[in-house]
C-alpha cells in the first residue's frame, strides 16, 4: 500500500494541473471588456454615442456604466461643451476598458480630407472599356484620394451587372458612349488617345483639403447592411445634395479587351481577346437616393452645422456581403461631386481633419 501513496499523489497533481481554472482562454467567461465609439471626432454640441462589448462578443452597454474624464455619464451618450480632447472609459461589473481618446472640434476654421469621384461606365462586353481601371490603377499609385465607381451600360450580349440604378444615372447625364469617365460626375476624362499612364487630368480635381467633411457608419447584420453618415460644413453653402450609392467590390467575371498593341492600343492584361479572370471594382448595385440626388435642407449646409441621414439596404441573394461598400457624395447645383467617402460593413470611419 505504501508503494501506491507516490503513484497516486503523482496521479492527483497530473489531474489538478491539467483541469484549468475559469481564466484559461477557451471558456466562455467574461474577462475583459472593449469600448467603442460611434466617431472618434466629434462637433462641439452634437453628441457621440459608446459602446461595449466584452470578450464573447456581447453587448453589454446598457448595463455598463460611462465616464467621461473620471465624471460618470447617464447612458452612453456624450454631448462636449467645449473644444479639445476627452478621456472615456467603460465599466462593467469588475471589469473596466481601456481609456478611449474623443476630441470635440468646432467646424469654424477647420480643414477635411478631400476626395474626388471616378465613375467609370462601362461593361464586360465592351473591349475598349479595360483602360479605365488601368487608369485608375494609376491614378492610385501616385494618389489614394479617389473613390471608384463602376456603373455598367446597356446589356451587349451577357452583362449581369447593369440594373435600374445605373441605367437611371446613365439616362440623367446622357451617356452613350463605353467606356465614359468622369470625374467628380461631371468632367469628362477622354480615352480617345489610349493612354492609361498619364493621369495629371484625374490629379488637377484632388484638392488640398476641403471645407465638406463626411463620416459614415456601417453595420452589417444577416442581409441588411445599415447605418449612418453626417456630413460637416465649415463652410456656408446652399442647394447641396447628396448621392448613396451601394457597390460590391471585387466581382471577377469575364471582360472583352481591345488592348492587343494593333490600331495604336497598347497592351493591357496581357493583350487576350477575353481577360477571364476580371476583377469588376465597386459595381454599381442600387442607390439609396434619387438618380439626381436628394436635396440637403439649407439650414444643415450652414458653417458649423451638420447633416445626418440613416440607411439600411437589405442585400439581395447572390452577392457577396463580406464585398459590399456604401459610397456618400456630396454634389453642388452644377452637379459636381464636393467630396465624397466610401465604408465598408461593420466599419466606423469618422470625420478626417487636417
Amino acid at each position: 500500500m505504501k508503494k501506491l501513496l507516490p503513484f497516486l499523489f503523482l496521479f492527483a497533481l497530473l489531474l489538478n494541473s491539467c483541469a484549468g481554472s475559469d481564466s484559461d482562454e477557451g471558456r466562455n467567461i467574461v474577462t475583459y471588456v472593449k469600448l467603442s465609439a460611434a466617431e472618434n471626432s466629434v462637433l462641439l454640441g452634437n453628441s457621440v454615442k459608446f459602446t461595449l462589448t466584452d470578450n464573447l462578443n456581447n453587448d453589454v452597454t446598457q448595463e455598463a456604466t460611462f465616464f467621461v474624464d473620471g465624471s460618470e455619464l447617464s447612458g452612453n451618450y456624450f454631448v462636449p461643451v467645449k473644444t479639445g480632447e476627452y478621456q472615456i472609459t467603460g465599466k462593467y461589473k469588475t471589469f473596466s476598458s481601456k481609456p478611449l481618446t474623443i476630441k470635440s472640434i468646432a467646424l469654424t476654421g477647420v480643414n477635411f480630407v478631400h476626395r474626388i469621384l471616378y465613375e467609370d461606365f462601362t461593361g464586360t462586353w465592351c473591349g475598349n472599356c479595360p483602360i479605365a481601371s488601368a487608369r485608375f490603377e494609376k491614378l492610385t499609385e501616385q494618389n489614394n484620394k479617389a473613390v471608384f465607381v463602376g456603373i455598367h451600360g446597356p446589356t451587349v450580349g451577357t452583362d449581369p451587372f447593369t440594373n435600374a440604378a445605373g441605367t437611371a444615372i446613365i439616362n440623367n447625364l446622357g451617356i452613350w458612349a463605353y467606356p465614359t469617365i468622369l470625374i467628380n460626375h461631371k468632367q469628362e476624362w477622354s480615352t480617345a488617345n489610349n493612354n492609361y499612364t498619364d493621369v495629371s487630368f484625374a490629379l488637377q480635381y484632388i484638392k488640398p483639403y476641403s471645407k465638406i467633411g463626411i463620416a459614415v457608419t456601417t453595420k452589417l447584420e444577416g442581409n441588411t447592411l445599415s447605418g449612418e453618415y453626417n456630413i460637416a460644413f465649415a463652410e456656408n453653402y446652399s442647394n447641396l445634395k447628396t448621392m448613396v450609392y451601394v457597390v460590391e467590390d471585387n466581382i471577377v467575371y469575364p471582360q472583352h479587351n481591345y488592348f492587343n498593341g494593333s490600331g495604336g492600343k497598347p497592351i493591357l492584361y496581357g493583350g487576350v481577346p477575353i481577360i477571364e479572370n476580371y476583377s469588376n471594382h465597386n459595381v454599381l448595385r442600387a442607390l439609396l437616393t434619387a438618380a439626381t440626388g436628394d436635396a440637403i435642407p439649407s439650414a444643415n449646409t450652414q458653417n458649423n452645422t451638420t447633416y445626418h441621414k440613416n440607411f439600411s439596404f437589405g442585400i439581395p441573394g447572390g452577392f457577396n456581403i463580406e464585398n459590399m461598400k456604401i459610397i456618400v457624395a456630396v454634389f453642388n447645383d452644377q452637379n459636381e461631386v464636393l467630396n465624397v467617402r466610401e465604408a465598408l460593413p461593420n466599419t466606423t470611419n469618422a470625420l478626417e481633419t487636417l
